[in-house]
């Protein structure tokens, strides 16, 4: 099975997060890959790093 990373830098995203995320998921439920995303919050001063951990209950993959 192919492997693939995601290293995305984010700041004040709250709103994107999640967006992101499924349309990450989307693409790669196509392609049956294994992945991590990485988020690397570049000193957010909304929710967004609370969006990240919200994702990483969710889901093993997402790392931050």
């Amino acid at each position: 099975m192919k492997k693939i990373s995601f290293i995305l830098p984010v700041f004040n995203e709250e709103e994107n997060i999640s967006h992101i995320y499924r349309e990450i998921l989307i693409n790669l439920n196509k392609e049956k890959y294994q992945y991590e995303i990485i988020f690397v919050d570049d000193g957010s001063t909304d929710k967004t790093l609370k969006e990240i951990k919200a994702l990483i209950e969710k889901d093993n993959n997402v790392k931050f």
